[in-house]
């Protein structure tokens, strides 16, 4: 195994590693307990019920589901290749 190879590895299993850490975050806060961060009273005024037209909490899981989903896309391009052994 030549030195860029080893390194090249080594930096995808870094990112391999930021990535899971990554989306475990985005599965606690979508729809988690990170949820109870957002949730409105429900005596809150309309404006305080939602998120440029959406409601606050639909978007706080929008919003997550698009870090999952940049997730798997950067993997995808980045770590998930057949190796070469």
């Amino acid at each position: 195994m030549t030195p860029t190879t080893a390194k090249t590895k080594k930096h995808r299993q870094r990112l391999g590693l930021v990535l899971f850490l990554v989306f475990a975050l985005a599965m606690v806060m979508g729809p988690g307990p990170g949820l109870r961060l957002v949730n409105p009273e429900p005596a809150a005024a309309r404006e305080g019920l939602l998120f440029l037209g959406l409601p606050v909490v639909y978007a706080w899981g929008l919003f997550w589901y698009g870090v999952q989903a940049a997730v798997v896309v950067t993997a995808c391009f980045t770590i998930w290749k057949p190796s070469e052994e």
